[in-house]
């Protein structure tokens, strides 16, 4: 389909990671439309009359998206950039498919960051962006975007808290250094450092409970993942030196074949700024997570190991057991191999 084939329509420019609803709702409203005619025209067989974001999201195949670039004076290209869940949709072959569902559990409808909607001059309608995790930060204006689900706001201002925005850029280059698998580590650290806010260690009484005041939340699970974010991304990273000897049937720090966990432990305590703490109970939840991620190959096999080649440490990871059907997105927790959840008793092991 070309431009011509279509009603001259004014075009909308998407926000980067809104919905593909929020978007189709924008277009039709831009244009004195209903919702109907556009899914119609992007080639839905029986469109709604109407589009909940908050609830619902459109789908589309390749040939549904160009469509929808037509009308929106964009290319397909630029739409794909932008909508996270046409990305998504649009990878395997020219479908023609536009459907409406509610929101997959993988999905999350988020309220976007108010200093990046000033640019637009186009929102005649709320924006809502679709989220691959239940929380993103805006590093630019400094806001905590999150679900509402499980109450709290739907923004948090991240000023004076100026370590949790500096945690996200080091997250970004973890995910970069370590590919799709740094999403399970940091999953599983997270899981970590929430087991330690719920059981009153390590940080809580100190590092913690200052963001809680700098927040004025007090203790709030709803907030636990802001708080012990950027201890969770050095966990992480921790993590990821000693999946990176796992790999090649090493034990952290190249030690002898049958090392246990507690130098690795003691190297977090240390990175963490935090080894009395460590050594008075905080070990435990980490000496969960090396049990679960120990070498498994007899000492025999080890012993005639290869070295590992030049250059081991840089470059991404292979997702290693026991994670494995690793989610790309969605609740984080869904992707650690800890069973620990917030709410829940843990079962640390001694």
């Amino acid at each position: 389909m070309d431009a011509e084939a279509v009603p001259k329509l004014v075009g909308v420019e998407p926000v980067p990671g809104e919905a593909a609803a929020s978007f189709v709702r924008r277009l039709a409203h831009l244009n004195e439309l209903s919702v109907r005619e556009v899914l119609r025209e992007a080639g839905a067989r029986q469109p709604p009359r109407e589009l909940d974001p908050w609830a619902q999201e459109v789908f589309l195949g390749a040939q549904g998206a160009a469509r929808l670039a037509v009308m929106a004076r964009r290319t397909p290209q630029e739409l794909c950039r932008a909508l996270p869940t046409l990305a998504a949709g649009t990878g395997g072959g020219r479908r023609t498919s536009v459907r409406v569902e509610s929101w997959p559990r993988q999905w999350t409808p988020l309220e976007p960051c108010a200093s990046c909607l000033t640019r637009h001059d186009d929102l005649v309608t709320p924006v809502v962006l679709a989220g691959g995790d239940p929380w993103q930060v805006c590093v630019r204006h400094r806001q905590w975007l999150r679900s509402t689900a499980d109450g709290g706001p739907a923004q948090v201002s991240l000023a004076g808290l100026g370590e949790v925005v500096r945690a996200h850029r080091r997250r970004v280059r973890l995910q970069q250094r370590v590919g799709p698998y740094a999403r399970a580590l940091l999953a599983d650290a997270l899981q970590v450092a929430a087991a330690w806010w719920q059981g009153r260690e390590m940080g809580s009484e100190t590092l913690w409970a200052g963001r809680e005041a700098v927040l004025g939340t007090g203790r709030q699970r709803w907030a636990v993942p802001l708080v012990v974010y950027p201890e969770a991304v050095i966990v992480a990273e921790a993590m990821a030196v000693y999946e990176r000897q796992r790999q090649w049937g090493r034990e952290f720090a190249g030690g002898a074949p049958g090392w246990v966990s507690k130098r690795w432990i003691g190297f977090v305590g240390e990175r963490l700024g935090m080894p009395g703490p460590m050594e008075c109970g905080g070990y435990r939840m980490l000496r969960q997570w090396t049990l679960q991620h120990r070498v498994t190959a007899p000492v025999v096999d080890r012993l005639a190991l290869p070295a590992p080649p030049p250059g081991y440490r840089a470059g991404h990871l292979p997702v290693m057991e026991p994670h494995q059907g690793l989610p790309a997105r969605g609740a984080l927790e869904d992707a650690s191999c800890l069973e620990w959840r917030l709410g829940r008793s843990v079962t640390a092991a001694e």
